[in-house]
């Protein structure tokens, strides 16, 4: 089996995903199934929501931010404060997800603390003075 047959299911995945409705009104999807025939050729899922709602979501920029947020190296990201609204709520969710994903494939991401436990266990483990203890502790074993 060739490399192009074997992506062949996920491809068509894919192009439905990319396609797919924007709305579930279906006057909605008939007016745009209009535009498409007019225009002749289907509109991304992306254009769809533009057009509806002024805005585009679902391609891919929260995720990319995640990993963006992850993976490039800086400061522990601090999240034991409580979000103060429902859309940072729902990106420290998806960011939690998607770090357990990483970490489990052992990709190295940022420290992220999610509670106050969190943070002092790694305060603790990053502590030179701590490390020093640790290290002195081992060579009396």
């Amino acid at each position: 089996m060739s490399i192009i047959e074997s992506e062949e299911p996920n491809t068509d995945k894919n192009m439905d995903w990319i396609y797919a409705p924007a709305d579930g009104d279906q006057e909605v999807e008939k007016c745009i199934e209009r535009i498409e025939d007019a225009l002749g050729f289907k509109l991304f899922t992306w254009q769809k929501h533009y057009l509806i709602y002024g805005r585009f979501r679902r391609y891919g920029q929260t995720t990319a931010k995640i990993l963006r947020d992850l993976i490039v190296p800086g400061e522990p990201l601090d999240y034991t404060k409580r979000a103060s609204c429902n859309a940072e709520r729902i990106y420290r969710e998806e960011l939690r997800k998607i770090k357990e994903k990483l970490d489990a494939a052992r990709i190295p991401t940022r420290p992220v603390f999610f509670t106050k436990q969190d943070r002092e266990r790694y305060l603790r483990e990053n502590d030179p003075r701590e490390r020093a203890r640790r290290q002195q502790d081992t060579r009396n074993l």
